[in-house]
């Protein structure tokens, strides 16, 4: 079938940025860590090659960020005492579209800076440390055992041109490789679809997040979703709102139950 004059621009775009990004990672990367010392991706001290991607300071607090107890619903922080019936008092008589949440550690230094690094500025090795992260959240929860595919948030094809890759496929992939490697039975699937251009949901108030995703996904017709459990990838979750409208496609598409794995929640009080 032939493809219309936008089809073929997309296939034509797609596979352009598909091969900036292998050359960028096969060719410059490598060459920018031989000229360039290794520092840490949190706050740029020096580091020794092939260590952490955090110095000794920054793995610290790290390591200290990931204590606090949180909402497995909504992914926020929760006290000791909060969680009534495994919920927060924000989502205790709510119906959510995402029913689960996991996530590594909530969105402050240094896992902050690390999530900004690989969004924006395609920084080695990140993409594999955080995935892997993400998968041992993932295997600390019911997910790993339930969920059939994992699939990332995706973006619009014309910012996934601009910023040459979607940092939610690149966690998912690592993810799952991981997750296999550790012999779960689960698949990465990526049948969702962003198919309107929106503006990035950082830059609008709570109330106008909503509409600004109105119609914006899409489920490929022949997406094995029917009765499936699916688990949406993102790097970062705030009003959870990019979250439920892409849990609301999945559902309408047939999807049995959906839950969520994230890099980071970020306070939104």
């Amino acid at each position: 079938m032939a493809l219309s004059p936008k089809q073929s621009f997309r296939a034509i775009t797609g596979r352009i940025s598909g091969k900036y990004e292998s050359f960028s990672r096969i060719v410059v990367t490598p060459f920018r860590e031989f000229i360039v010392p290794p520092t840490c991706q949190a706050c740029n001290k020096s580091v020794e090659k092939n260590t952490n991607v955090l110095c000794p300071d920054c793995w610290r607090l790290f390591q200290e960020s990931l204590l606090p107890q949180y909402c497995p619903v909504c992914g926020h922080n929760a006290g000791p005492y909060s969680l009534i019936e495994g919920r927060c008092h924000r989502c205790r008589f709510t119906h959510p579209k995402v029913t689960h949440i996991v996530r590594v550690g909530p969105y402050q230094n240094p896992l902050r800076q690390m999530i900004i690094n690989l969004k924006f500025h395609n920084t080695p090795k990140l993409d594999k440390f955080l995935g892997n992260l993400l998968a041992a959240a993932i295997m600390g929860s019911q997910i790993a055992r339930q969920a059939d595919f994992f699939v990332p948030i995706p973006l619009h094809w014309r910012r996934q041109l601009r910023r040459k890759y979607n940092q939610s496929e690149l966690l998912a992939q690592t993810a799952v490789s991981t997750l296999c490697k550790q012999g779960f039975k689960t698949a990465y699937n990526d049948d969702l679809k962003r198919v309107r251009y929106t503006r990035p949901q950082v830059s609008l108030a709570v109330t106008d997040r909503l509409r600004n995703l109105h119609n914006a996904f899409q489920v490929r017709p022949a997406a094995p979703y029917e009765g499936k459990h699916i688990c949406l990838i993102d790097d970062v979750s705030t009003t959870g709102t990019t979250l439920r409208v892409a849990a609301n496609t999945l559902l309408k598409a047939g999807a049995a139950q959906v839950s969520a794995a994230v890099i980071a929640v970020a306070a939104n009080d």
